[in-house]
Order: C-alpha cells, then structure tokens, then sequence
C-alpha cells in the first residue's frame, strides 16, 4: 500500500492540471464560435486554469462521435472535440467527466439497460439505471467508451464521477447468484420494500422505499464489500484503458469524501484503494456544505483521509441539488477556508453559477496561482 501512495506523490508535478477548475457546460455556445472563444477567455481571465465539461452524463448520452454507444444516446457529436478545441486556444487544460455507473439513474432506464436488463441494478421495486458492477460486460461497455473517448478527442485528462453504487437497498443479478451459490442467500428476498430512512451525501435524511430488514441481515455487511470490490474492478479497468489509449494520461474522480467510510451509505465508493493502488492521480472530494462549520469540517476531515502529498483539490458547490452560496462573501470565505484546510487547489460547481459574481471573487481566485 506504500508503495502505491509513494508512486501517486512522485507523479505530483507532471500531472497537476493547474490549481483552479471549473465545471462547465457549452452546449449553447459550442455552436458558435465567437460566443465559445468569448468564454473561454473570460473562463482564462478569472484565473482558472482548466474546465471540466461533460462527456458521459448520468444519463448515459455521450458528447462525441461514438462508434460504440447506441445511436440514441449520442447527443453532440462534434461538442467534445469542439470545447477542447477552443479551451487549447485560450491555454485551458480539459479534464472531461465521465460518469461510468449510471445508465439513466435512480428512475429511467436507458437504451442501454432497455438492452440488457440484466446489467442493470434493482433497487425500490424495479430495475433501474445504475450498472452492475460485478457484470463483466457492462464493465467492458463503460471502459471501451473511456478508449474511444480518449482516442477520438485527446482531452488533457480524465475526470469521473458517478463511480458508484446507488445509494439504495438494492442487488443485482451477479451478486444474486454469487450469494446464491455461496451463501445460500438470496438477495432479492432480503430487499423487500418498505420506507426506511439513508444518508444523502449532505448528511441529510431521505426516504427511501428499501427492506425493513434487508440491513440486519448477517450477509449484508459481506454484500458491501462485494460491491466495493466490484466498483473498484471497474476503476482499474478504466484507469488501465485510459492509459493504453494515452499512455501517461491523468486520470481524477469526484468523491463524496471521509464520511463515506463511517455514514449509513450504500455507495459503496473506496476511494482510498483507488489512490493507495495508483489508479488516480488527484482527486476532488464534494465540499458541498453551506454553512461555515460544515465546510471546514468537511474539508479538513478529506485532507486528513487524502495521503500527504497527494493532490488534493475541494469542491465548492455554488450552487448544486444540496443548496447554494448566495453571496460573493460566502464564495470567498470558502476559497480562504479551503486553502487554511491545507487544500492544493479548488474546482468549483459549476461555471453558470459562479459567473454571475466573478466581478467580486475573481482576485481571490487569481490569488490560488500566485
């Protein structure tokens, strides 16, 4: 496990994309070149240093050329290549998300699932979008995707995120008959569905149609960890296939950070593994907190999990599903806790939100590259 942190840390340098980014999205600007080239230099102008546009949503529609996904879930062709295009021009680094695990997400499924129902997760009484990890083929189907995406629009690294399991009582076929043949447990009868309450990645309280009792069971602690192996077999094979497509190419995740480890989750997310094995190069835990104590709590328990020496960069939420900063002040006492938390730089979520107080926070955000 050493080993793996110290081969992470000596890599430090040559794979840091800088110490700002930014998640955006240009689906309205891509199609005219002015209005992209006017982005991209106000983007530059405010001091951050790479942007994070998306290339696979949780939806599972990809933004380029694919040969590989079906025809129905290609939404912008020429977009990916586009913006990476235009963001080089400017001298913008281009990290794109890609989000591996969710086919459609907790309610729809996609074409894909549509296709093969049997990679799909079963959670609240039915089947839905949300790979199954433990399903070699819809491994495959995500990391020949990652290739393709690489090869196709040779972006400066790779960002994921979603790489994940709901976070929902839940199983799927492969685990169903592991523990079937092994256990003598099925799984589909322990999720059985009534309310119970689960931990949202903010910490606050859900409702969620799970099994009253499937949580007590003795087998339940073993069928986490199985899918924490599982989730993490797919980030070696994509981390493994996305630099085979271009050797040394970074590769960073989202996480939901520390608590994932001690709250009531069902994520399933070892991110730590991911690191000690050398699969990512930095990461970006959420910082998506809203109040002063919950923000610098957050973020120096992530900096306490995250090795010494390895990237770490926080992610502030301007405004996401778990609330929003409302003022320029708030944006600058988080960039100035970040920084005290010991964090090696910051990416905010998202552009369109953080636009609109650029005039009052851009210096604080030049201030991360001095």
């Amino acid at each position: 496990m050493a080993a793996g942190i110290a081969l992470c840390s000596t890599a430090i340098g040559a794979v840091s994309p800088g110490k700002v980014g930014v998640y955006a999205t240009f689906y309205k600007e891509f199609k005219s070149p002015y209005a992209l080239r006017q982005v991209m230099r106000e983007i530059k102008a405010a001091g951050i240093e790479f942007i994070l546009p998306t290339a696979k949503s949780t939806s599972g529609k990809v933004n380029w050329d694919s040969k590989i996904a079906p025809p129905e879930l290609v939404y912008e062709r020429d977009y990916l290549r586009t913006v990476i295009e235009y963001a080089h021009a400017e001298g913008l680094q281009v990290y794109p998300v890609f989000c591996p695990c969710p086919e459609g997400g907790d309610k729809t499924l996609n074409d894909v699932l549509k296709r093969n129902p049997s990679w799909a997760f079963y959670f609240d009484g039915a089947r839905r979008g949300y790979i199954d990890p433990g399903n070699p083929e819809a491994r495959r189907y995500e990391t020949s995707l990652v290739a393709e995406m690489i090869r196709e629009c040779d972006p400066d690294g790779l960002s994921l995120d979603y790489l994940r399991c709901p976070n929902r009582v839940g199983y799927t076929d492969s685990g169903r008959a592991e523990f079937l043949a092994k256990r003598n447990v099925d799984l589909a009868k322990l999720v059985e569905i009534a309310p119970e309450q689960l931990d949202t990645e903010g910490g606050a309280k859900a409702a969620s149609a799970v099994a009253a009792s499937a949580r007590k069971s003795p087998v339940w602690p073993e069928w986490k960890q199985w899918r924490a192996d599982k989730v993490n077999a797919l980030m070696r094979e994509i981390a493994e296939a996305a630099r085979k497509a271009k050797p040394g190419l970074p590769v960073s995740s989202y996480v939901w950070g520390a608590r994932t480890y001690v709250g009531n989750y069902e994520t399933c997310q070892d991110w730590k593994t991911w690191i000690n094995q050398g699969w990512i190069d930095w990461i970006n835990p959420s910082g998506y907190r809203y109040t002063e104590e919950s923000f610098w709590d957050t973020a120096r328990e992530n900096r306490a999990a995250i090795p010494t020496g390895f990237p770490y960069y926080i992610t502030i939420g301007v405004k996401t599903s778990h609330g929003e900063l409302k003022s320029a002040d708030e944006i600058k006492r988080q960039i100035r806790m970040s920084r005290e938390a010991g964090a090696d730089g910051i990416i905010f979520f998202t552009w369109e939100s953080l636009r609109p107080f650029l005039p009052e926070v851009a210096e604080a955000i030049r201030a991360w590259r001095r």
